[in-house]
């Protein structure tokens, strides 16, 4: 009973190594333009996407390219994965890459998302292979729970999310309505 519970998590433990090799790479930073602008307090705003610039900053708006990542020297995980792929060409089996459009997300949210995305196929297998015992199930269940209600929650609070976007248009409304009041008689 316990060779099979200790066979299982040693299981587990090499499909998440695998899948971590795996997805290792998809999150990168993009290179792309950025957009800056000096709000009324004389504060510098940055953003990479140009609907969320007010109206009235648009003509002092000005363009900053973010270089491409320089190219660095493979890495221990990169030669791991083509290692790990020549092998699999060796047996007549094609690892598949994975591509995951990630483009409307901002350069804070994709991580999120991506360890979201692993964390959650960790405790998927943990719920499969620990059928024999309930309180691990129960446990990876909980964390299942709050990772799902977590991450949203995340996406929705980080740079460039949401709550970003619409605590901007507040700044922008109470701007206008406080020069609105200057101007009244």
């Amino acid at each position: 009973m316990l060779a099979r519970r200790c066979h299982g998590v040693v299981l587990l433990w090499v499909i998440a190594s695998v899948l971590t090799v795996w997805l290792g790479d998809v999150v990168e930073t993009r290179a792309g333009t950025v957009y800056s602008y000096i709000d009324d307090q004389g504060n510098p705003v940055f953003t990479d996407s140009p609907e969320t610039i007010p109206e009235k900053y648009r003509a002092k708006v000005k363009t900053h390219e973010r270089p491409d990542p320089v190219k660095k020297s493979p890495s221990v995980m990169d030669k791991v994965r083509e290692t790990v792929k020549e092998q699999t060409k060796g047996f007549g089996f094609q690892v598949p890459s994975v591509g995951i459009d990630m483009k409307r997300y901002s350069i804070s949210q994709s991580p999120i998302l991506t360890y979201a995305g692993i964390a959650a196929i960790v405790l998927l297998l943990i719920m499969y292979f620990c059928k024999n015992s309930p309180m691990i199930r129960l446990l990876a269940l909980g964390l299942l729970i709050v990772l799902g209600i977590g991450t949203p929650v995340l996406l929705y609070t980080t740079d460039g999310g949401p709550m970003d976007t619409l605590k901007k248009t507040a700044i922008t409304s109470g701007q206008a309505q406080q020069d609105r009041l200057r101007q009244a008689p």
